[in-house]
């Protein structure tokens, strides 16, 4: 048998750890004597071994606990930690496109003091003849699904639409504040002509409407500090916002595969 103090040395874990492991039946001595000295088995190295190494693997001691605890075997164990891989590659790529983006962020800060200088217009967007898709979406990100179903709805029905050359294409963001999931969300492209509504698709005129925008190269990182620039500047000329935001895309995704290059206008009604 092992004192503590020796068994310490030996799994290279200190002796107050091994207390606590005992206090949460982690690793728990062989022995404890009535004057209360731990003495442990040289078996328990291994055990010990897996501990420190589990630990280094960023496991908790509760779960370390469930593996000891609930797992006979290696299969159970190894499915356990493919579970636990499986996590840490979901943070790792969370990590990697926050990485990213601070670092396309602190690039074009360098190139141009983006933050600082957004020049509002305030100029009337004139009545428009638009095809529109409206449709629940689970985020703002997934916009592009509503612009796949469009453009495969207008296949799969035949339907021969001449869109405008250089018309406005734009998205409405219905919702009265800004939501995580579930964003109520109408795309629209201007076209020649008249057409039949179907099921999902409207033709309608979209009457003209005054607003305070802002104009951006690049990609949609900034949209957050755009939006406050726009609502200070609408705050401070007396201005009141009368309808939903939308966005207009000079140069979007069916120009361009680079966010870089993408050209898009914020648009806020106002009155």
């Amino acid at each position: 048998m092992l004192k503590i103090s020796d068994f310490s040395k030996l799994s290279r874990i200190s002796i107050r750890m091994l207390r606590f492991y005992d206090d949460k039946d982690i690793l728990k001595p062989m022995i404890v004597k009535e004057n209360g000295y731990r003495y442990y088995d040289s078996k328990q190295l291994l055990q010990a071994s897996h501990i420190q190494y589990l630990r280094y693997l960023g496991l908790s001691t509760s779960q370390i606990k469930h593996i000891f605890s609930h797992f006979q075997n290696n299969q159970d164990i190894q499915k356990y930690l493919q579970d636990h891989l499986n996590e840490l590659k979901d943070e790792q790529s969370q990590i990697n496109e926050k990485i990213d983006a601070l670092t396309k962020t602190i690039e074009k800060m360098k190139k141009e003091d983006v933050m600082m200088h957004y020049q509002v217009e305030v100029k009337t967007i004139p009545s428009k003849y638009m095809m529109c898709k409206r449709a629940i979406i689970p985020s703002y990100e997934k916009e592009g699904l509503l612009w796949q179903g469009l453009c495969h709805e207008i296949q799969e029905t035949n339907m021969d639409i001449e869109k405008v050359e250089n018309g406005l294409v734009m998205a409405v963001f219905y919702d009265p504040g800004y939501k995580e999931s579930e964003v109520d969300v109408e795309i629209r492209t201007e076209v020649k002509g008249c057409y039949e509504d179907t099921e999902n698709i409207k033709f309608k005129h979209i009457p003209e409407v005054q607003v305070a925008s802002i104009t951006f190269t690049g990609g949609y990182e900034h949209i957050t500090d755009i939006s406050y620039n726009i609502a200070k500047w609408i705050s401070e000329h007396h201005y009141e916002i009368c309808g939903p935001d939308f966005s207009i895309y000079h140069v979007g995704y069916f120009q361009t595969n680079n966010p870089e290059e993408f050209v898009t206008e914020i648009c806020y009604p106002i009155r």
